[in-house]
């Protein structure tokens, strides 16, 4: 059955592209303008970057839970992978250098996946709203939205910084569905606890992006949870057909 006025509307980071690639990639970029130069330096920034994944991991917890802010968060990621391979006494001017030289190259890096653009172009000739809902800095989120070349309206894209509210509030989605008309709304996106929880906490129907197969955890059970994106898109297609 085909809802002739569903909205959908998609996580941007490892939704739309593959943030851990692009990650990586603007990651070193970084690290070798600041912290090394030279071609003798090149295993020192491939020694570096696993500790800084893990540190990105070990204090993304805290994060998530408001524990430590963004900034800080940012800092002790860097910080502590430093360290690991030798560097110290790192000054707060050369972490807001890294985070900065990051945050200005990172939408570079950034490709599409390949299913991505003919979803969009599916929606489009079928006149089904799509749109994205993301959390993280108006500028850096807008320039990967920009190089990636989606056709977007404006007004259908909502950042967390530029509303003052992020998810996990279940207050994102309300305010979308108070904006948009529509009479079923559905969120695609890769994380359990950032996405689907409050997307079902608002009423959305949640489609999980988990190519990795992860465990729901509580009690809040995407609608559809798609290994593949051969399976993410059979479900938005049932909207569709």
């Amino acid at each position: 059955m085909r809802l002739k006025k569903a909205a959908f509307f998609f996580d941007l980071d490892n939704t739309l592209f593959d943030y851990e690639a692009s990650f990586k990639k603007a990651s070193l970029f970084a690290f070798r303008s600041i912290f090394s130069s030279g071609e003798q330096n090149n295993k020192l920034e491939e020694k570096w970057f696993p500790h800084y994944k893990t540190f990105c991991d070990f204090y993304w917890q805290a994060y998530e839970k408001a524990w430590i802010t963004r900034k800080e968060y940012q800092k002790k990621r860097l910080s502590s992978s430093l360290r690991a391979v030798g560097i110290r006494n790192v000054n707060e001017q050369e972490v807001q250098r890294y985070q900065q030289r990051f945050e200005r190259n990172i939408h570079h890096f950034v490709e599409l996946y390949p299913w991505i653009q003919d979803m969009i172009q599916i929606l489009k000739h079928n006149e089904i709203m799509y749109g994205i809902i993301s959390n993280g800095e108006a500028d850096v989120q807008r320039n990967k939205i920009k190089h990636l070349n989606l056709d977007i309206p404006e007004k259908q894209i909502y950042i967390s910084s530029e509303i003052n509210v992020a998810k996990p509030s279940p207050e994102i989605f309300h305010l979308v569905r108070k904006n948009v008309k529509a009479s079923a709304f559905c969120y695609v996106g890769d994380s359990y606890s950032l996405d689907m929880v409050p997307a079902i906490q608002a009423g959305w129907t949640a489609i999980w992006w988990n190519p990795s197969m992860l465990d729901v955890t509580n009690d809040k059970v995407p609608h559809y949870n798609c290994y593949s994106s051969d399976e993410i898109v059979e479900a938005i297609m049932r909207y569709i057909e």
